[in-house]
């Protein structure tokens, strides 16, 4: 069995949405996720971890980057692989505390 869920994402981006209310729904978390899974899977595996109903999930896929170092050997290239990531947007009037153990 794959892990669906494998980490919540805590960037700018993220840490803004979660902190922001919708009027009519709740607050929106992101997560790494694994690449193959569904939306149903995804919708599924936050319920069943974290306790809480969800309104909606949005994925993206992005793309693998190119990284570039300047060493004294000279431009050393690194590749970074893709992965997906999912918006989950919770029912109004619930919430997921993910920064407190940070």
């Amino acid at each position: 069995m794959k892990p669906i869920l494998i980490k919540p994402l805590f960037t700018e981006k993220a840490i803004a949405l979660s902190q922001k209310k919708n009027k009519q729904v709740g607050y929106t978390y992101v997560f790494k996720v694994h690449r193959d899974a569904t939306k149903p899977e995804i919708r599924k595996a936050v319920e069943e971890r974290y306790g809480v109903q969800v309104a909606e999930v949005r994925t993206a896929l992005l793309p693998a980057k190119i990284r570039h170092r300047y060493t004294r050997k000279g431009i050393q290239e690194s590749r970074l692989s893709s992965y997906k990531k999912a918006y989950v947007r919770l029912v109004s009037g619930q919430q997921l505390n993910l920064y407190e153990n940070l």
